[in-house]
């Protein structure tokens, strides 16, 4: 995990209605085609996808920006990929079990950390790692996530 200041997030993003936003290629591109996103967001996302397909040695990365205001995700799980760079721009951070132990305790990142979480398909000897979103349906809270995935994988839907 890298903590660091939260990127500035345009409010106004924060108002539309829930979304997903979905895009794949070269982390430039990728980022570009996420569509109409204040610059400093758009910028933020090329440089943590540039950074993931340098450490994974590959050329393209699937990008997923969400807005979200439910309880999705909200089962310690491990996902259907090598390796996904997680971060929040607003709300609270993505929770992890402590341990890799489901029914245990968790721990949350904050807004603006950056997670690298093992998946299912990071390789041999290498147990996925557990996490899950907190729980904020009906807070009124809303969270600002990006996940970055490498091409290697075909996620399980929804993913």
């Amino acid at each position: 995990m890298q903590r660091r200041a939260v990127p500035l997030c345009d409010r106004h993003l924060l108002t539309r209605d829930p979304f997903t936003l979905r895009a794949s290629g070269a982390p430039d591109r990728a980022a570009a085609a996420l569509g109409d996103l204040p610059g400093a967001l758009t910028e933020d996302i090329a440089m943590l996808a540039t950074r993931l397909a340098a450490l994974m040695l590959c050329d393209e990365v699937r990008l997923r920006l969400e807005l979200v205001d439910d309880d999705s995700c909200c089962k310690l799980h491990a996902d259907f990929t090598d390796l996904r760079l997680i971060t929040t721009y607003a709300g609270r951070g993505t929770q992890f079990a402590c341990d890799n132990v489901p029914g245990g305790e968790v721990w949350n990142i904050d807004a603006g950390d950056i997670a690298l979480v093992k998946g299912w398909q990071f390789g041999e000897g290498h147990d996925p790692c557990l996490h899950r979103s907190p729980p904020i349906a009906g807070t009124g809270e809303r969270r600002l996530l990006l996940a970055i995935d490498t091409p290697r994988i075909d996620p399980e839907p929804g993913a």
